[in-house]
Formats: C-alpha cells, sequence, structure tokens
C-alpha cells in the first residue's frame, strides 16, 4: 500500500471500508456482542489500515498543494523580476562608439 497516488489510495479506502462491512456482518450473524467485535483482531487491523490510508490522502493533497503555492510563488515573483528590469534597447551606433574610444585610449598609452 506504498502507492502515493490519490485514485490508488481512494480505492484501497473503499476496499478497506467494504472489508470492515464484510467482517463485522459476520461477527454480527455469529451472535458476538458490541465489546467482542470491538475487540476482534482482524477488525482492529482494518480500522487501522483504513485510519493510515485516510492520512495517506490527506497527506498527498496536502503535497499536491504546497507545489501547487510554490509554482505559483515561483511565477509571479518571476512576473515581478520581468517587470521591474528596464528594457535595454540596442543600438549599433551607441555600442560602435564607446568601442572606438577605448581603442584611442589604448594606443596614447605606449609612449
Amino acid at each position: 500500500m506504498g502507492s502515493q497516488n490519490k485514485n490508488t489510495r481512494q480505492l484501497q479506502k473503499d476496499q478497506i471500508a467494504a472489508l470492515i462491512e464484510k467482517r463485522t456482518a459476520l461477527l454480527n450473524a455469529q451472535g458476538k456482542s458490541a465489546d467482542q467485535i470491538a475487540r476482534d483482531a482482524q477488525l482492529k487491523k482494518l480500522k487501522g489500515d483504513l485510519k493510515r490510508t485516510i492520512a495517506a490522502i490527506a497527506s498527498i493533497e496536502k503535497r499536491a498543494k504546497t507545489v501547487a503555492n510554490a509554482h505559483e510563488l515561483k511565477a509571479a515573483n518571476a512576473e515581478k523580476r520581468a517587470a521591474s528590469r528596464p528594457k535595454k534597447k540596442k543600438n549599433k551606433a551607441n555600442d560602435a562608439a564607446p568601442e572606438a574610444e577605448k581603442k584611442k585610449k589604448k594606443e596614447k598609452k605606449p609612449q
């Protein structure tokens, strides 16, 4: 029962619930008292399995919610960063001028 798929866990939950119903009906048919039914080892095991399966489903849902929130936060942060950055315009004429000045400075240094 180590599945991390919510649908699989839901099916397991339904199967365990059906087994609990069958076991309870069998014990009632045998004429067991409510106290004896509550102490039945098989029934206790099934109820424990049901409890663990319900907890696993809750954990899967919580993890999915956390991941979804993280994706939303990451997208929002990316939008903020993109909006806050100024867009740089590339102008070839402006890029060529600083390079020419650098070359002139280098030529002047070796005297």
